[in-house]
């Protein structure tokens, strides 16, 4: 008579996957949150810095360092930078060249984008092409010519000589970007409107660009940081302090506060916190933007 032993009966656990893949796994996951976060710090260290040097006196400054925690709040900065570095008029000058610039833009890349999505002509793939050359052409070396065309129709010095070149710089990304919105538009609702007799600026403005909404948004937010940010082309084609804009102004307070890094720390701090905030709120249109219109086409 055979002894009978006892077997486990068989359980779902019994038939998982083998541990050491699942531990390999999470060490992957591990490594890769880590590497983010120290990535993180990296890139945040910098505004880190400014903020503690914007938020303590300057004699505290010397005593302790920028990398340490100031000993006392210091608001008083960011009141001296606003009222001593005119940072009022500088604002104003960059936000009505944002609220023109970036609508207009975004409306003349996408009646560019529309026919080069849709439309079949001659020279299509030839002009897509020319577009896209404007991504590799450096804005340093078109300054003289800016300087020349500004210099014959006397229109130098004023904050609104800047809208055409932005515009111009800014038009091969939005032209691509918008490309790929519209090529991601089921074909058979323009090919259902076309057959209803509708015009292709009706199709155009009532069918692609109400689809194309989170496109839209992530491009207003790219285009608006870089109007924003812009330096170069502000400092050759403007001179007179009134029309500086906001990135100017800025680089005017290093010698209007050259030894008084927290004042000059502030002043940082004002210009890039719109920005900072405009990620914040719009960073899920900004996302959306991306996977909707960034990889098709």
């Amino acid at each position: 008579m055979t002894a009978q032993m006892d077997i486990p009966a068989a359980t779902p656990e019994a038939w998982s996957s083998p541990t050491k893949p699942v531990r390999a796994l999470s060490w992957g996951k591990a490594a890769t949150v880590t590497v983010i976060f120290v990535g993180c710090i990296v890139f945040m260290l910098p505004l880190i810095v400014i903020l503690m040097t914007a938020l303590r006196s300057q004699v505290d400054l010397i005593q302790r360092g920028p990398a340490t925690v100031p000993h006392q709040i210091d608001l008083g900065n960011f009141s001296a930078a606003w009222t001593g570095g005119t940072l009022g008029d500088f604002y104003r000058n960059t936000v009505l060249i944002l609220v023109v610039k970036v609508p207009l833009g975004i409306l003349i890349a996408s009646l560019a984008a529309y026919p080069i999505a849709f439309m079949r002509f001659r020279g299509r793939k030839l002009l897509f092409v020319i577009l896209l050359v404007g991504l590799a052409i450096p804005q340093v070396i078109t300054l003289f010519p800016l300087l020349q065309i500004t210099r014959v129709m006397g229109v130098q010095n004023t904050v609104w000589i800047l809208l055409l070149p932005y515009i111009a710089f800014g038009l091969p990304f939005a032209i691509l970007v918008m490309r790929a919105a519209f090529r991601g538009v089921p074909q058979e609702l323009l090919e259902a409107a076309r057959m209803d007799r509708a015009s292709e600026l009706y199709i155009w403005w009532r069918i692609c660009m109400p689809l194309v909404l989170p496109a839209l948004a992530s491009l207003a937010i790219l285009d608006g940081v870089a109007t924003w940010n812009e330096f170069v082309i502000a400092l050759a084609l403007i001179s007179n302090q009134q029309n500086y804009t906001l990135p100017l102004g800025i680089f005017n307070l290093q010698g209007q506060f050259s030894s008084n890094y927290p004042q000059m720390a502030a002043g940082v701090i004002i210009c890039v916190l719109p920005m900072i905030l405009l990620f914040l709120i719009a960073r899920k249109y900004l996302t959306q933007g991306v996977a909707a219109g960034g990889l098709k086409g």
